[in-house]
């Protein structure tokens, strides 16, 4: 019996738009209308997130720190809270907007850009690899086409991902030290630019510091055609960032701007 998969990454995102890989979740469809919604949580990731940013996926216990969390024939909450049921009035609006052309509730939640008003999570596409591990020989092969190293570190850090360099190694156990050190710094510094801008200081030539980092700029023809391709399953982040030449968390900001 033929079976559809559809995968994707619940995320939330912070008051400083760092970006956190919370689990993986996965839908299972058979041709007799039979399912199966498939949570895998990220708990190198999840331990380590302070109770005022996140307090658990919606339907999920997950005290009982379970690897994998299934619903059989049952719609989880996480879904019915964010997704449009069949019975919906408007469904086929909703599912033209995302270019569908049968409901996959799950499929609809990574395409749409509507968000859930109840918290900060959305889903990204499934890219084929749960987590990345970067090796370089320095950190200055890390971030040398970056002008914030901290956050650079932390985007690491907040996706799950893994870092190996002479100077410095990120994996489960340093993780939520350096979390905690590298995220007073980078609000001390957010903090301090957006003093600066309220105050009317902002740009650098007042007081002789740096502005601030300007947004990459990306032939917007590219992009579209890597992002449909990344979409589609033809590329995986890895390779539709590398051919923008771009990083992996800049290339999931400007798709998520692009919905």
């Amino acid at each position: 019996m033929r079976k559809l998969t559809t995968s994707g990454f619940i995320c939330l995102e912070d008051d400083y738009r760092l970006v956190y890989k919370i689990a993986k979740i996965e839908y299972e469809e058979w041709e007799d209308g039979t399912f199966n919604y498939i949570f895998r949580p990220f708990y190198n990731v999840i331990d380590m997130l302070p109770d005022n940013l996140f307090q658990g996926i919606p339907g999920l216990d997950l005290s009982l720190k379970k690897s994998v969390y299934e619903r059989k024939n049952i719609i989880p909450t996480f879904i019915s809270e964010r997704t449009p049921s069949e019975h919906r009035e408007d469904l086929w609006v909703l599912m033209e907007e995302s270019g569908m052309q049968a409901l996959n509730r799950l499929e609809w939640l990574i395409r749409t850009n509507k968000r859930y008003s109840g918290d900060k999570f959305f889903v990204l596409p499934f890219d084929g690899n749960d987590t990345v591990r970067y090796e370089k020989q320095s950190m200055y092969d890390l971030v040398k086409r970056s002008d914030n190293i901290h956050r650079k570190l932390l985007e690491i850090i907040c996706f799950g991902d893994y870092l190996y360099t002479s100077d410095i190694v990120i994996d489960d156990i340093s993780r939520p030290h350096y979390y905690q050190i590298l995220m007073q710094i980078y609000m001390h510094e957010y903090d301090k630019k957006k003093a600066y801008k309220r105050i009317g200081i902002g740009k650098a030539k007042d007081r002789n510091a740096y502005k601030g980092r300007t947004k990459i700029k990306i032939d917007p023809l590219l992009f579209d055609r890597m992002a449909n391709d990344y979409l589609q399953g033809k590329l995986s982040a890895d390779q539709a960032s590398s051919k923008l030449k771009i990083s992996r968390s800049t290339f999931f900001r400007r798709l998520r701007e692009r919905k």
